[in-house]
């Protein structure tokens, strides 16, 4: 997936706890990279209320390794309200891609 920056890779690799990163890779195997995409978003879904109490080192530091009490479950029904069409995901990607151009 050439498309795909490595550091998408290594921030859900290194981030997430195994048990967690391991369903998110099975899921994005069969659905490719979109998911990840819906993953960023369903994982700032769930930590919004906190996100907006922290300072922005803070963030960085959450961000960098987030809960290890982050449930698979929660995770994936917070990705489930995520409501972006593999189209849609490939339309947003597709603009960003040429503002990053100009």
């Amino acid at each position: 997936r050439a498309d795909t920056p490595f550091r998408i890779y290594a921030l859900y690799s290194k981030a997430l706890p195994l048990d967690v990163a391991c369903r998110v890779w099975d899921v994005y195997f069969r659905d490719g990279d979109s998911f990840l995409f819906r993953t960023a978003l369903g994982i700032l879904n769930m930590y919004q209320s906190n996100m907006l109490e922290m300072e922005f080192i803070d963030l960085g530091q959450f961000f960098t390794r987030l809960p290890d009490s982050m449930s698979a479950d929660e995770l994936f029904e917070s990705i489930s309200k995520i409501g972006i069409t593999v189209k849609r995901y490939t339309q947003v990607l597709t603009h960003q891609l040429s503002l990053a151009e100009k």
